[in-house]
């Protein structure tokens, strides 16, 4: 340790040292100084944070917010619900997230979107010839609508809140919102802010990327929103797509209702994308193999067969002899004995008949049927019942049974 000799020193130059070294500090004074060291260094850099977006890595997600890596000793905390419109996060997912202050616990408050709270008024009056979107919180429900600082007091027409029961804006309240100023008088610090457009145009953004994403062909899970006679819609994720009557079963179905329910989950493949109208068709069968592909194993030429009558026109009548598979029964194979004129008279939708297969299409998915076929030809029964009459006439004959030859004979005797 260095030491200093008072004796070997000039009174002048002594005095002048004791003036010059100070005492050293204390420990609490140490601790004092490093807290208010450290207070400093983190206000800065959350500061110099807070005005740009970061990019942030997921470390955990909890029942109800995403923790999220921002390069700082301390961890960012975003809530679960800014996530609801996308796929599930998970850690190691890469986000662009804002800083906004920090928690009681310490933690860094994220939010993803772009909007600042503004400071002051000029702040206020450049977000509204902008038309930027700003971060408000409302503080109660008021008439017509609901009270929202936005750094001052703003109102929000209930009109432009985005929901529509007096229970769902009361659900508003010490909530954080993004909203739009659409109109400032800064003279009467008149405020009005709307969340409904942002709301709007957040949903559609979401909307764009989930048809971008999907492609034709695509396999895709769905929840059945509503049912029409013509068919159903089907949430798809965000985005809704028409299932075709047609599109639900190999089978016929007269109503969506007698298969399908509003609230009912389904598998379903993606058939067409109209990206100018933004439809989507999807089709349920498409899933499953196609009837006709096994048709040729199933039935020949000849086969006795039984179906249900789906249809009849003037020409004749379907029978349904599977799900997917019909076949027509001509109106003229409907009888031996009349002239059908209408096949009605004979078979109505719903009977269950019996009939013969008289051909098989496979490229044009048709199959005839007979109906006369299956209850035997008349004439063919009319023939082996003559053949049968001229044999026993012969017989007779042969054996000298016939009384008008016998007669004859004692005649000429």
């Amino acid at each position: 340790m260095l030491s200093l000799n008072a004796d070997a020193l000039p009174a002048g130059e002594l005095h002048m040292t004791k003036s010059s070294i100070r005492e050293s500090p204390t420990p609490s004074e140490l601790n004092e100084s490093f807290g208010s060291i450290l207070s400093q260094f983190e206000g800065s850099h959350t500061a110099k944070a807070a005005e740009g977006l970061r990019e942030g890595t997921v470390v955990s997600v909890s029942s109800d917010s995403v923790f999220v890596d921002i390069g700082f000793k301390t961890e960012g905390v975003l809530p679960l619900s800014e996530f609801q419109n996308d796929s599930a996060v998970k850690p190691g997912d890469k986000l662009q997230v804002t800083i906004k202050g920090r928690d009681p616990e310490g933690y860094y408050q994220l939010t993803r979107s772009k909007a600042a709270r503004p400071t002051d008024w000029a702040a206020l009056e450049r977000a509204f010839a902008d038309k930027t979107t700003i971060v408000g919180t409302v503080t109660g429900v008021v008439k017509g609508g609901l009270s929202v600082d936005v750094g001052v007091r703003a109102f929000m027409p209930a009109s432009r809140s985005g929901v529509r029961e007096a229970a769902e804006m009361e659900k508003l309240v010490e909530q954080e919102i993004h909203c739009r100023i659409i109109k400032l008088d800064a003279a009467d610090e008149d405020v009005v802010v709307d969340r409904r457009i942002v709301a709007e145009e957040e949903e559609q953004t979401v909307k764009d990327r989930r048809y971008s994403e999907l492609k034709e062909g695509d396999a895709v899970s769905g929840t059945v929103r509503s049912l029409t006679d013509y068919g159903a819609f089907v949430d798809v994720g965000v985005v809704d797509a028409l299932l075709h009557v047609s599109d639900i079963s190999w089978g016929r179905i007269d109503k969506p209702a007698d298969v399908l329910s509003v609230g009912q989950q389904i598998e379903a493949k993606v058939l067409k994308i109209d990206p100018e109208k933004r439809r989507i068709s999807i089709g349920m069968k498409q899933l499953q193999p196609h009837p006709w592909d096994s048709v040729l194993s199933k039935y020949k030429v000849g086969d006795r067969v039984r179906g249900t009558v789906t249809r009849v026109t003037d020409f004749g009548a379907f029978v349904e002899l599977e799900p997917g598979v019909e076949g027509l029964i001509h109106v003229s194979e409907m009888s031996w004995v009349k002239k059908v004129r209408k096949p009605r008279d004979l078979v109505k939708p719903g009977e269950t008949v019996e009939a013969v297969i008289l051909g098989i299409n496979v490229g044009e998915k048709r199959i005839s049927l007979g109906l006369k076929q299956a209850l035997g030809d008349p004439w063919a029964d009319a023939c082996q019942l003559d053949q049968i009459r001229r044999f026993c006439a012969s017989s007779r004959g042969s054996r000298g049974h016939d009384p008008r030859q016998r007669h004859q004979r004692r005649e000429t005797d």
